[in-house]
């Protein structure tokens, strides 16, 4: 009897241990949330303050910063809303008409356009950072309402083939500063 008494009490045990690692399973399985989806939103604020236009493919376009009274803003290359990381691809009219005291702007690598009236307001901008490796599409009013007599753009890893582009972008844009290429 001891022998049988053994063996279902083994029996138990080798059960009650494959119940607990099915029902771990399925509760691991079933209870996983899924991340939320990229939509598409218009001027929506980000986490970070700024307003943007988003995409349902996961692109972000920058419409104004949060007001600012530094001399040197920097956009992010992500920004989240409602819980979802944007890739920050293109900033719009008047983005920086918040920072009026800014005299350096700092732009991301995932930067691929600048729209119309993108500096308008940004009255003592003087020298803006751009880290694409890309040349960057210019919209030939980007620096309406600017003086980019004394401005200076700073590219930092772009090629020379893509530099050429970039600055004849910027010719047709009217910007009268200095192109560098900083490393």
């Amino acid at each position: 009897m001891n022998k049988l008494v053994k063996k279902v009490l083994a029996g138990v045990i080798a059960g009650t241990m494959m119940l607990g690692s099915v029902c771990t399973a399925f509760a691991a399985t079933g209870s996983a949330t899924e991340a939320p989806a990229p939509e598409k939103h218009e001027a929506v604020k980000a986490e970070n303050g700024s307003k943007v236009n988003t995409s349902a493919s996961g692109k972000a376009t920058v419409t104004s910063i949060k007001k600012t009274n530094k001399k040197e803003v920097s956009i992010s290359s992500k920004v989240v809303v409602d819980g979802v990381k944007y890739t920050v691809t293109k900033i719009e009219a008047k983005t920086f008409a918040n920072a009026p005291k800014a005299t350096k702007v700092t732009l991301p690598s995932t930067i691929t356009s600048l729209g119309a009236q993108a500096f308008t307001g940004a009255k003592s901008l003087k020298t803006i950072v751009i880290k694409s490796t890309k040349a960057v599409k210019v919209n030939k009013d980007a620096f309406k309402g600017v003086n980019t007599k004394k401005m200076t753009i700073k590219v930092t890893s772009m090629s020379k083939k893509e530099l050429k582009a970039f600055k004849k972008q910027l010719k047709k844009a009217g910007f009268k500063g200095t192109v560098k290429l900083v490393k």
